[in-house]
């Protein structure tokens, strides 16, 4: 007899210890289930996606037959069905959409808590929609105090979650609420970011369009060149401005800083200086115009470094006035060298009077004027490109805008540019 009762013992030991085990596997499974949910959350930003691999998941590893997400439509107080697996009619589909009180799921947001229909069937009043399921429960999902939508999930069988269930739907839910809230912020800082690309695009179609179409066609010069922004738009701008004595007025400057509020400045300016081209031939007196106008209005922490050119193509003759910009590069006699003229502060920061420069080109000379994005142009080992790589490339034959944005290019290997590339070479032909 004794005999048999530690049998009887040792077997219920055994049996519980069965059971033991069985449960620490069932709370192992689910916490799998909540640490795969947190996972999915901080690794899929597309919300529909997200929320359906949340929903399979769970009724899967749950046990129960259909799970649906809602979210709640302030401005037409309605819930639209985001995510849905287990249902094969044509009502519960991903899109359908309940107004108020219709369906059950409007008495959890009015009550503002979960609420667990043991057997669905037993609450007549409450079932506006087709269920074919029996047990059913409705837990809100809450971001900053407010309901935004509503985690369902319904079993065939009546009383079909378990209290243990159901604190693991909840806790699912809190997640889903999170990442709701997360999708929320991505989809609109998503839609911020294409408006700012699509406005940027516009706005480099119009910086564009400011630029010279074509080299201006005149006597004993050949005139080009080229620009090339950093960002979507840029500081940098060089024009040529067609004078009433028959001239030409060649501009090159570069706006401090980058970005749209270094495009607005130079869009400024080269209205002002058009202006002004147009009745000041001088590039002195046109560059100490355009500073008494610009400095009142130009940011303190903004200004314009720039270089003009007059070019009379009867005698060959450039007049060129500086503004804090770098000196031009002459090809000549298969040598290139700085021009060290006599340079002013630049545009917008005091009134200056600025000196001129004169000089009469020959046959086969080259007049180079760029923006310090070439020689500061800098490669992977943060090396620059430098005033002494600059004139190996235009001491060239064959040097030429072309040849030099090329050298750049190459010495940058790939890394992208930290300033426009601007350049603009001016050869007597």
């Amino acid at each position: 007899m004794l005999q048999t009762n530690s049998k009887i013992k040792t077997n219920r030991k055994t049996i519980e210890e069965s059971v033991l085990s069985n449960d620490d596997l069932f709370y192992q499974k689910d916490f799998m289930l909540v640490q795969r949910v947190v996972r999915r959350i901080n690794s899929i930003l597309d919300l529909k996606e997200l929320l359906n691999q949340i929903i399979k998941d769970a009724s899967k590893t749950l046990g129960f037959e259909k799970c649906g997400v809602l979210l709640y439509d302030e401005k037409a107080n309605e819930f639209e069905l985001v995510a849905v697996t287990g249902w094969e009619d044509k009502v519960h589909q991903v899109g359908a959409r309940f107004k108020e009180n219709v369906g059950v799921v409007w008495r959890a947001f009015h009550k503002q808590k979960s609420i667990y229909y043991p057997d669905i069937y037993e609450f007549p009043d409450e079932i506006h929609c087709d269920f074919t399921s029996r047990s059913h429960i409705d837990i809100p999902l809450i971001s900053k105090g407010k309901i935004i939508g509503i985690f369902n999930a319904q079993h065939n069988n009546v009383n079909g979650f378990s209290r243990h269930k159901i604190n693991v739907l909840k806790a699912l839910a809190a997640h889903v609420s999170v990442a709701i809230q997360n999708a929320k912020l991505y989809e609109r800082e998503k839609r911020e970011k294409e408006t700012i690309l699509r406005d940027l695009k516009e706005a480099r179609e119009i910086q564009q369009k400011l630029f010279p179409k074509n080299s201006p066609k005149i006597e004993n010069f050949n005139i080009t060149g080229m620009c090339e922004p950093s960002k979507e738009v840029g500081g940098d701008w060089f024009d040529y401005i067609q004078l009433p004595s028959g001239k030409i007025g060649v501009v090159l400057a570069d706006v401090s800083g980058k970005g749209l509020s270094a495009a607005l400045l130079m869009s400024s300016a080269r209205m002002i200086i058009r202006m002004i081209a147009m009745q000041e031939e001088s590039p002195a007196k046109l560059l100490q115009k355009v500073n008494e106008l610009l400095t009142p209005d130009i940011p303190s922490s903004r200004f314009i470094t720039m270089v003009y050119a007059v070019v009379d193509p009867a005698t060959r003759e450039v007049t060129i006035a500086n503004a804090g910009h770098p000196h031009p590069v002459l090809y000549s006699n298969c040598e290139a060298k700085f021009l060290k003229t006599k340079s002013g502060l630049p545009l917008g920061i005091k009134e200056f009077p600025y000196p001129e420069y004169n000089l009469t080109m020959e046959k086969g000379n080259k007049l180079f004027l760029y923006s310090d994005g070439v020689s500061e142009a800098m490669n992977s080992q943060n090396e620059m490109f430098d005033d002494e790589r600059l004139l190996v490339s235009l001491k060239k034959n064959n040097a030429s805008y072309e040849t030099l944005y090329q050298d750049v290019k190459t010495f940058i290997a790939g890394n992208p540019p930290s300033d426009d590339l601007t350049i603009v070479s001016l050869e007597v032909v």
